[in-house]
């Protein structure tokens, strides 16, 4: 079903209900943005990768799901199969949309695909009391939404100072595929060691100082977590290259 994402109203939507904690939506998400408190957590799971927006040609940090557009290898009969799964993902049907470019005093929308009325079964939620009041439901994703805004200007803040200091370096990165063949993702940002030991003391010292250098390493070593990429696919999607 296509989506139509609309700003959440409390009187149009107050005997709506969505179906909570569904990922099924993120089935077709090989590529999602995440944030920097969520570096630790996916570091040894997938891939942290930087890539280039489409809206501003700034890079956006990114978690690494899949291996071709359409296949989140990390979602199996409606289960998510890691540790942790990304924020965006999470606040599904949920949405922040912006007015100004600054990305100030954002607005709650919803996809309206996922909201249904009438009688509630066991796994939906009302966004909505009687009175138009917000629901605990409404008011968790209220708050999952708050954080992301609030990260969203931490991590353009992270980026444009790696930017700065030259840390990025474009790279391809390699996924094996069975019968000894790769799947090459080009277009791909990361920061290098090499990079990293080329800092000056002052630069070092500034990251340090930032909070930077724990995300920066986290990054880093999710690179490795291609071969888990590879395992996941050889395990559930190698029939879909032939």
């Amino acid at each position: 079903m296509k989506q139509i994402i609309v700003a959440l109203n409390s009187n149009k939507h107050r005997r709506h209900s969505v179906l909570a904690g569904d990922i099924s939506h993120s089935e077709t998400r090989h590529i999602c943005q995440v944030y920097l408190p969520e570096f630790t957590a996916l570091a040894g799971e997938c891939p942290i990768i930087f890539l280039k927006s489409q809206e501003e040609n700034a890079l956006e940090s990114c978690a690494l799901l899949g291996i071709k557009p359409g296949q989140n290898l990390f979602i199996q009969q409606d289960k998510w199969l890691g540790g942790y799964i990304p924020a965006t993902l999470r606040a599904y049907p949920f949405y922040l949309h912006y007015k100004d470019q600054l990305e100030t005093n954002p607005i709650i929308c919803v996809d309206s695909s996922s909201l249904s009325l009438g009688s509630l079964d066991g796994n939906r939620s009302r966004l909505f009391d009687d009175e138009g009041q917000a629901t605990n439901a409404l008011l968790q994703a209220r708050n999952l939404l708050n954080g992301i805004h609030q990260q969203k200007s931490n991590n353009k803040e992270f980026i444009r100072c790696l930017t700065e200091m030259e840390l990025f370096q474009e790279q391809v990165v390699v996924v094996d595929l069975p019968g000894n063949t790769k799947h090459r993702l080009t277009g791909v940002f990361c920061v290098t060691s090499e990079r990293m030991n080329a800092l000056d003391d002052n630069d070092f010292l500034r990251l340090k100082e930032r909070g930077y250098l724990a995300p920066i390493y986290a990054h880093m070593l999710s690179l490795h977590q291609s071969t888990n990429l590879s395992r996941l696919f050889k395990k559930y999607q190698a029939r879909l290259l032939h």
